[in-house]
């Protein structure tokens, strides 16, 4: 099996949501990579929560999900549809009153953007 390359486009991390916008060259490989994603992210932030969160992690049972089942894939075919969709997920944190301009929220990819930096996330899935 080898690795077929992807790229994040943009991302948004919210205190109950994520927002991103993945890019894969072969088709069919965005459910292997959420699958994996969450896999991972939930081994790495029940471990997070067990060594700082003490508190947050003894009401937490072994067995408890840390994600929902489903995700909301939405493909991206215009330039036009792709800025929309990187204002609307940036502009989340602002929405919900965690930050004032969305480059504050130190959780995303909007900062890159204002800067003309890469988001620097490249992504792999096994295809």
């Amino acid at each position: 099996m080898r690795n077929q390359a992807g790229q994040c486009v943009g991302f948004v991390i919210m205190p109950d949501h994520v927002h991103a916008i993945v890019h894969f060259k072969k088709e069919g490989l965005l459910s292997v990579f959420m699958n994996q994603w969450k896999r991972r992210s939930s081994i790495q932030l029940k471990r997070f929560y067990r060594i700082h969160l003490e508190n947050y992690y003894s009401k937490l049972h072994v067995k408890d999900a840390m994600w929902q089942p489903k995700y909301y894939a939405f493909n991206i075919f215009s330039e036009a549809k792709l800025n929309e969709k990187l204002a609307y997920m940036h502009n989340n944190p602002v929405q919900a009153g965690l930050v004032n301009d969305a480059k504050e929220w130190q959780f995303g990819s909007a900062r890159h953007y204002l800067l003309g930096q890469s988001v620097g996330a490249p992504i792999t899935a096994p295809g």
